[in-house]
């Protein structure tokens, strides 16, 4: 079986179902009840009734979510919302889109099938660990629609970048198929543009490159995990499909320059404010320990002041508006001056506004002796072990459950939750590099929990893997 291949895929058709940016949604793992609904309202034939269906308090064994996206499959296949392609085909993905950090970008990709590779293959590399509970939800998902609904994004690593040249150069110098962008998003919103190619040149120069790499999951972990299940699964059975060795992949370039990823911070809450507030003398000297908001105080004493105001709630006016603008804007220029083995952390349990500059590496040696040099000197894995578990005592299955820690991706959203006091403190962190998650993957480890957050997230629904025949 070939690496990477072309297939007939399902697709809106637009006569009948309407525009594409209608259609589509988030992957299921970033939408909550409130975006659940709104996509509801936009279109009765939009893809989140089938990925991620709304429960209802009178669901069962034979009525359920899973029952109903199966129902509403075969209803879409049958009355031409959803249409096959007459040949096999890879699609072009162009997003246009501005990070968290300002900067607009332009990357590119191509929705493709995956064969399924175990992990034990060495071909198929993940970096983050799974649960248990979204695993379960999207197997019983594919297994009643069989369908490979929403794609898994894969980063492939070679030099230059043939495949995205050649198909600048032919099919890419035409209008697009579809540009999706979200209706509600508003100006700066990402602008998804998709060409399905069946030129044979393109699509043999894709399989010939791609035949022999290693790819590393950049999103959508649970739904790989799925997909070899699903393929143990129905190899248990009788005759099982071609197909179900595939599964839906979007693939990119580690050397697209607009492959980007971004940092997701933690903020914290339920511990003893005077044990917080004393936190920038506790992980002296550990770290190199720094005031940012222009205060003199020596390291040694520089949470004790902060431990009694802490404790009495006398720092609350610190964390207004004006504190929270100042502080924001002393964290990223302390960020961009230390892009590695560093982190900042303000909030409401605070004296001041600190950094943090990681000087100790027995210290990482001793909090995770087994793992390779690379995972012990990740800043997600610096702050999980030495601060927040073994200074704060917050446990894995803490951070896992959201007992203390809550992850956020905008900046925006974490600094104005610490300024109502819904939490006493914040850590801001850089993004993890690429060649990180290179590294640390193709070496056999897997990350922290939220230690990378790829952005933007492919849309769902842009094109469909059918899991119950052949390719």
């Amino acid at each position: 079986m070939e690496t990477v291949v072309p297939f007939r895929a399902w697709r809106y058709d637009p006569n009948k179902a309407g525009g594409l940016s209608s259609l589509v949604a988030p992957p299921y793992d970033v939408i909550d009840e409130a975006l659940q609904s709104r996509l509801y309202a936009r279109s009765r034939h939009n893809v989140v009734r089938v990925d991620f269906g709304m429960t209802t308090p009178g669901d069962g064994d034979c009525d359920n979510r899973y029952t109903r996206a199966a129902a509403q499959v075969a209803e879409w296949k049958a009355s031409g919302i959803l249409v096959r392609d007459p040949g096999p085909s890879m699609t072009f993905v162009e997003e246009r889109f501005t990070g968290p950090d300002g900067r607009l970008r332009t990357r590119h990709g191509f929705l493709a099938l995956l064969r399924v590779f175990d992990f034990e293959d060495g071909v198929v590399f993940p970096h983050e660990w799974t649960l248990s509970g979204p695993k379960e939800d999207r197997f019983r998902l594919m297994e009643a629609t069989e369908m490979s609904l929403s794609p898994v994004f894969l980063l492939y690593d070679l030099p230059g970048n043939d495949i995205t040249r050649a198909w600048q150069g032919g099919p890419g110098t035409a209008d697009p198929a579809h540009v999706v962008v979200d209706p509600d998003a508003g100006p700066g919103a990402t602008e998804t543009r998709i060409w399905p190619v069946s030129d044979p040149d393109i699509l043999e120069l894709v399989q010939r490159t791609l035949a022999d790499s290693r790819f590393v999951i950049a999103d959508g972990h649970h739904r790989y995990e799925t997909a070899l299940r699903y393929r143990k699964y129905r190899h248990a059975g009788s005759e099982a499909p071609p197909a179900c060795d595939y599964l839906l992949a979007y693939l990119s370039n580690m050397a697209d320059p607009a492959l980007a990823i971004y940092a997701t911070h933690r903020l914290v809450k339920g511990l003893d404010p005077a044990f917080v507030a004393d936190l920038p003398r506790l992980l002296w000297p550990t770290f190199e320990v720094q005031r940012l908001d222009g205060e003199s105080r020596g390291v040694q004493g520089a949470g004790a002041a902060g431990a009694t105001q802490g404790a009495a709630g006398a720092t609350q006016g610190a964390a207004g508006a004006a504190g929270a603008a100042a502080a924001r804007e002393a964290i990223n220029q302390y960020l961009a001056a230390h892009p590695r083995g560093a982190f900042a952390m303000w909030g409401p349990a605070l004296d001041g506004v600190y950094g943090f500059r990681f000087v100790d590496l027995a210290a990482a040696r001793e909090a995770e002796p087994g793992a390779s040099a690379a995972y012990q000197q990740l800043d997600v894995n610096i702050l999980q072990s030495l601060v927040l578990r073994r200074a704060l005592g917050i446990t894995t299955e803490d951070m896992a459950s959201g007992t203390h820690v809550t992850f956020f991706k905008e900046p925006e959203a974490a600094f104005a939750r610490l300024v109502a006091g819904e939490f006493q403190i914040g850590f801001f962190m850089n993004p993890t590099g690429l060649d990180q998650v290179r590294e640390v993957a193709l070496g056999g480890e897997r990350m922290p929990q939220k230690a990378t957050f790829f952005y933007p997230k492919l849309p769902t629904g842009l094109v469909f893997h059918d899991l119950s025949n052949g390719l």
